[in-house]
C-alpha cells in the first residue's frame, strides 16, 4: 500500500509535468495574444468542462456564505494574479529560464509557511534555500539579450507567479478538505476566469486580435485548457492535503525539466549549461527541503 504522502507526491508530480508543457505552449501563443485574454479563455474552458463533470457526477457541494470571502481572495490569487504574471512573464523570458525561476516556489513556500506557522525550519531546509538561490542566480546570469532582451522583467513576473502559487497552497487546504478537490477546483476556476475575462475587456484585446488564432493555435489552446488547466489543477488540488505544503511544491522541479525539453523541441530555444546547473540546484534544494531523518 502506497503511503498517502507519496500518493500526493505522485499526483503533484504529474501535475507539474503537465505544467512544464503549459509553459512552452503559453509562450508559443503569447505573441498573438495578451496576458489577460489567453489565461481567461484557457481557464474559462477548463472551468466549464469541470462544472459539467461535477454536475454529471452529482458531486457539487454548495459554497457556504461564510467562505465566500476567502474563496474570492484565493480565486483572485490563483486564477487572476498567478496566470497573468505567468503569461506576462513568458512574453519577456524563455520557457526554460522562466520555468527555472518558477521552481523557486518550494523555497517561497518554506519561508512564508514558517512565518505563518505552517512549516518547520530545519538545517536541511536552510541549506536548500542557499542551494536554490545559488542555482537561480547562476541561471539568471545567462546572457539572453538576443533571444529575450527583457528577460529580467520576465524573471520578476515569473517569481510573482511562484509567490501566488505558494500562497494558494498554504491557504487552500481547509477549503479543499471541506468541499472536495473537484468542487474547489471548478468554482474558483470559474470565478477567477470570469474576472480575468472582465479585465481583458479593459486591459487586453479579446475582441480585436488577442484570440484570432488559426486552427493549430486553437488546438494548442484546447490542450492548455483541458489537460493543461482542468486536469492539471484537479490533480494539484487532490494532492494538497496529502502532504506538507513544501512536500507538494517540491514536485515543481518536474516543471522546468519538461519545459526545457519541449522548449528546445518546439520553440528551438537554447539549453545552456547555466540553465541545466540551475535546474539541478533547485531540484537538489527541494529534495533537501523535504528531507527528514
Amino acid at each position: 500500500m502506497i503511503e498517502k504522502r507519496y500518493k500526493g507526491a505522485i499526483l503533484a508530480s504529474i501535475s507539474a509535468s503537465i505544467g512544464g508543457t503549459t509553459v512552452v505552449l503559453t509562450r508559443y501563443l503569447m505573441p498573438d495574444s495578451d496576458p489577460f485574454s489567453l489565461p481567461g479563455i484557457r481557464y474559462g474552458i477548463g472551468a466549464i468542462l469541470l462544472l459539467i463533470v461535477l454536475y454529471t457526477l452529482k458531486k457539487s457541494k454548495p459554497l457556504e456564505l461564510i467562505d465566500w470571502q476567502p474563496i474570492m481572495l484565493l480565486s483572485f490569487i490563483f486564477y487572476v494574479a498567478f496566470p497573468w504574471s505567468f503569461a506576462a512573464g513568458l512574453e519577456y523570458t524563455t520557457a526554460a529560464r522562466g520555468a527555472i525561476v518558477f521552481t523557486a516556489q518550494p523555497v517561497i513556500t518554506l519561508i512564508v509557511g514558517s512565518m505563518i506557522g505552517k512549516e518547520r525550519i530545519t538545517f536541511y531546509k536552510v541549506l536548500a534555500i542557499i542551494i536554490a538561490v545559488t542555482g537561480i542566480s547562476v541561471t539568471l546570469s545567462d546572457d539572453m539579450n538576443e533571444l529575450a532582451p527583457n528577460a529580467l522583467l520576465g524573471d520578476f513576473l515569473m517569481f510573482i507567479a511562484a509567490f501566488c502559487n505558494s500562497l494558494y497552497v498554504l491557504n487552500a487546504g481547509r477549503l479543499i478538505e471541506k468541499y472536495g478537490s473537484l468542487t474547489f477546483t471548478a468554482w474558483p476556476m470559474f470565478i477567477g476566469s470570469s474576472l480575468m475575462l472582465f479585465l481583458a475587456v479593459f486591459f487586453g484585446q479579446p475582441f480585436s486580435g488577442s484570440l484570432s488564432f488559426d486552427t493549430t493555435q486553437w488546438i494548442v489552446l484546447l490542450i492548455l485548457a483541458i489537460p493543461g488547466a482542468a486536469l492539471m489543477v484537479s490533480l494539484f488540488m487532490s494532492s494538497i492535503n496529502m502532504s506538507t505544503p513544501t512536500g507538494i511544491t517540491m514536485t515543481v522541479g518536474f516543471n522546468p525539466l519538461t519545459a526545457i525539453i519541449l522548449g528546445a523541441i518546439i520553440l528551438s530555444e537554447p539549453v545552456s549549461s547555466k540553465i541545466l546547473f540551475g535546474f539541478f540546484c533547485v531540484l537538489t534544494a527541494v529534495v533537501l527541503a523535504n528531507y527528514e531523518k
